[in-house]
């Protein structure tokens, strides 16, 4: 079932957020009008179901009471389209420009390809307090969320999402779909490959690799190269676990 909510404005500099998740879109959407020059026309629900949320159940499960809930056609005030088919949907809209928050990291690189593939122009947000020195590379389609800092000719990669306070260093290369965790801190000439997530807090000493899709440990100190598809924790870092290895979609 797809759903176009009616009403939606769409400007010239309108953007539309894939993706409706609080901690991510929703965050995203709460200073990407006020820092930048766009305005969010919609979020998109890529799923040919609509979002059935019990709010109420949801409210009492959170201690804050400061958290966004979508409806099946709205979220944060703004239009949610519900379509599998969304790559059109924005097409008649007149919506040119897209930024792709999807949290499953292979899906989400999957849409970026499907939205390049049809032409959109794949924006990047970038709040107004992190500090991206001006050698750094950012490609399209990066998120950097508040007091993070991306040094000297790192290069970020489309798909990548730096939370708040994450330090990045100089000659970083973090590739595509790569989540860091706040607070996370890599020393320099790290190279994380991608789809892997690094967790909150973790230290990545320099000239170490971190291989494709793996998952490292809150907290966790690295201190020689990871192989991909693995987890790792611990004081210094170690291998608990080996993944089955992720298709891409």
């Amino acid at each position: 079932m797809e759903i176009i909510p009616s009403g939606i404005k769409v400007q010239e500099n309108s953007i539309a957020i894939v993706g409706w998740d609080e901690g991510g879109a929703g965050q995203v959407h709460s200073w990407i009008e006020k820092s930048s020059q766009y305005h969010v026309a919609c979020f998109v629900n890529i799923s040919d179901h609509p979002l059935e949320i019990d709010i109420k159940a949801e409210r009492a499960k959170k201690q804050t009471k400061l958290f966004s809930f979508p409806t099946k056609d709205s979220f944060k005030d703004k239009p949610l389209i519900t379509s599998l088919n969304w790559i059109n949907v924005l097409l008649d809209l007149g919506i040119k420009k897209v930024l792709v928050m999807t949290p499953d990291k292979h899906q989400r690189m999957a849409n970026i390809r499907q939205a390049k593939e049809k032409g959109f122009e794949l924006i990047s947000a970038i709040h107004s307090s992190a500090l991206v020195l001006e050698d750094a590379k950012i490609h399209e389609n990066v998120v950097i969320y508040a007091r993070a800092f991306v040094g000297y000719r790192a290069e970020i990669y489309p798909g990548v999402f730096i939370n708040t306070g994450a330090q990045i260093d100089h000659h970083n290369i973090i590739r595509s779909c790569v989540n860091i965790d706040p607070g996370v801190i890599t020393a320099g000439n790290v190279v994380i490959d991608e789809y892997a997530q690094i967790h909150t807090g973790a230290v990545i000493i320099n000239k170490i690799k971190i291989g494709a899709n793996a998952i490292i440990g809150a907290g966790s100190v690295v201190i020689e190269d990871v192989i991909s598809d693995v987890t790792v924790v611990g004081v210094p870092g170690r291998i608990i676990k080996r993944h089955k290895k992720t298709e891409e979609i």
